[in-house]
């Protein structure tokens, strides 16, 4: 048994499987230049900007307007006009599209790491989520991963990501964890919102395995790994095997 503590983003008690969520990193991807990269790029912001409007229309109907202000916002990231003046100049200069919107994204990434404020700072993640929907779409692959389980699982992420926590239902994930965060993030208020318990855990990812039983003690602030037969009675729970929260 290994235990863990960190930060609390979401109070509660959740139990079950580890499944890990990592972004795909494809940038090595090879492009067929004679494919025109600008229609290219444009086709996939369509694409992408089309899924943004039924992540607003689907939050709307459940939560309340800040779920969708949030992805209003990432709609305004993918289509901001810098970023894409940006791209497209370097796709004139010979780049692909992925390569070209990547890092015209970096670029407007890297100046908010600079800012001191920490709200714009917190947009960091947001600015991510949105554009990397429009980098899987030029790769044609799926951005959005089924997060639908035999029973309820434990979420391992890098990082907080409002795409992500919008696609999870409490009847398959019961809590999570993330690498890096902040209380303040989108993707924290999100969890709060949908009652979903949940840590940051600094280096979780190097300490926690795909499949580790897991349980989430966010009232304490502690998780513990493939917890003891004590641990499991201390909770109520009456053994691995147990789904009941």
């Amino acid at each position: 048994m290994r235990r863990l503590t960190g930060l609390v983003i979401q109070s509660g008690i959740a139990y079950g499987k580890i499944h890990k969520w990592i972004p795909s990193e494809n940038g090595v991807t090879r492009f067929d230049l004679f494919i025109n990269q600008k229609e290219l790029l444009i086709n996939a912001l369509k694409t992408s900007t089309e899924a943004i409007e039924n992540a607003i229309k689907n939050s709307s109907e459940i939560f309340n307007e800040t779920f969708s202000m949030i992805f209003e916002a990432h709609k305004l990231m993918v289509n901001d006009p810098i970023l894409l003046n940006e791209a497209y100049r370097r796709i004139e200069d010979g780049e692909n599209a992925y390569d070209a919107y990547k890092r015209a994204a970096l670029d407007i990434i890297n100046q908010f790491q600079l800012l001191s404020n920490d709200y714009m700072r917190n947009r960091i993640i947001d600015i991510k989520d949105a554009t990397d929907r429009v980098l899987y779409t030029i790769q044609n692959l799926e951005y959005e991963n089924s997060l639908i389980f035999d029973e309820p699982h434990i979420l391992l992420l890098p990082e907080m990501r409002p795409s992500i926590i919008l696609n999870c239902d409490k009847r398959y994930v019961s809590g999570f964890i993330v690498e890096t965060g902040n209380y303040d993030q989108h993707a924290s208020l999100m969890a709060r919102r949908k009652e979903i318990p949940g840590m940051i855990i600094e280096g979780a990812l190097n300490f926690i395995n795909e499949g580790d039983v897991t349980l989430i003690d966010a009232n304490n602030g502690v998780v513990y790994i493939n917890p003891s037969t004590r641990i499991m009675n201390q909770y109520h729970f009456q053994g691995a095997e147990t789904d009941e929260l």
